[in-house]
């Protein structure tokens, strides 16, 4: 009973209970624990305690056997025909850059289900069962644009830390309804309630959240906006932005019906959002070489259809 398994260079430097826990996400914590308390957990031969870091090609003794590994392993494609392509802004050996279209999934809500895993997984050739490409943060279902998915365990890391420590700075193109201010800073706290998964202003119990915009150009039906999102809550831009009385175009959670409506005939069928761009200021190793750099991801058709309609250009004031 029990078995040998090798640390793999996407672990290298993590908790040994963190790389168990990845490798059998079914165990329960509590036998987990259990086995570091009994001693039975060991690193190269040795006892070791959930806390102890483990180095890529230590070998990890473990009491329980893995007969179902193959049957809980990722499956990012269904039966049939392989998954489309989706849109590379940028890929090295670390990290992928993809601009995500709308009605698109950040990670599969099924066995099988499409995503941007099963995209990007499809459009590399991806080979690697041991690690498959990551989101490092997620984009609503229609929320359109640029997105990083770290390629193996470090760079994810690195990411994470990237986004914990603010240096990653995100930006997006936002068509609202009416004539918005200039300018703009909103820090109302969010909380979301319910089961509909729906987010309300709440100065009690919200979290901090903070947006920032400036209108690109607009007139009294609509307004570009470039927005930054300082906090990463759930739908921050799209409650922050109805909450002043200018919601997404097409936002039927938070916006207005019959504006909705009448945007509908022209084609608009989801949030006018777009993750315009991001930029790494200062990343670890092995990223490095992204620090300073910025990537930008070009909106859908449906969102330069109405910049479009109202002779508006993209690259207008540097956007």
């Amino acid at each position: 009973m029990g078995q040998v398994f090798k640390v793999s260079a996407h672990d290298d430097g993590r908790r040994v209970d963190k790389v168990i826990r990845k490798k059998w996400p079914d165990l329960p914590l509590a036998a987990v624990m259990r086995a570091f308390r009994k001693g039975l957990v060991k690193v190269d031969g040795r006892r070791v305690e959930c806390s102890s870091r483990v180095a890529a090609g230590s070998a990890v003794a473990v009491p329980w056997d893995d007969a179902e590994a193959e049957a809980r392993k990722p499956s990012f494609s269904g039966p049939g025909a392989p998954s489309p392509s989706i849109e590379i802004i940028y890929a090295d050996n670390d990290v992928c850059l993809i601009n995500k279209p709308w009605n698109l999934l950040s990670q599969p809500d099924r066995d099988g289900g499409e995503s941007v895993i099963s995209r990007t997984t499809a459009t590399l050739g991806w080979k690697d069962p041991s690690f498959f490409p990551t989101p490092v943060h997620r984009l609503d279902r229609n929320t359109s644009g640029a997105m990083a998915l770290a390629l193996n365990g470090v760079a994810l890391r690195v990411l994470h830390e990237a986004w914990r420590k603010g240096n990653v700075l995100k930006t997006y193109l936002a068509l609202v309804v009416g004539e918005a201010p200039n300018e703009l800073e909103i820090d109302s706290p969010l909380l979301k309630t319910g089961e509909d998964n729906i987010v309300g202003i709440d100065a009690a119990r919200g979290r901090t959240a903070l947006t920032r915009f400036r209108k690109v150009t607009g007139d009294s039906v609509v307004s570009l906006l470039q927005v930054e999102l300082l906090t990463g809550r759930p739908h921050q831009a799209r409650v922050h932005l109805a909450s002043i009385g200018h919601p997404l175009v097409g936002d039927i959670k938070y916006g207005d019906r019959k504006v909705n409506a009448e945007w509908r005939l022209l084609g608009v069928h989801r949030p006018m959002l777009h993750s315009r761009s991001l930029e790494f200021r200062d990343l670890s190793a092995p990223l490095g070489h992204l620090s300073g750099k910025k990537f930008l991801a070009l909106p859908p058709p449906d969102f330069m259809g109405i910049l479009s309609s109202r002779g508006w250009r993209l690259y207008n004031r540097g956007v």
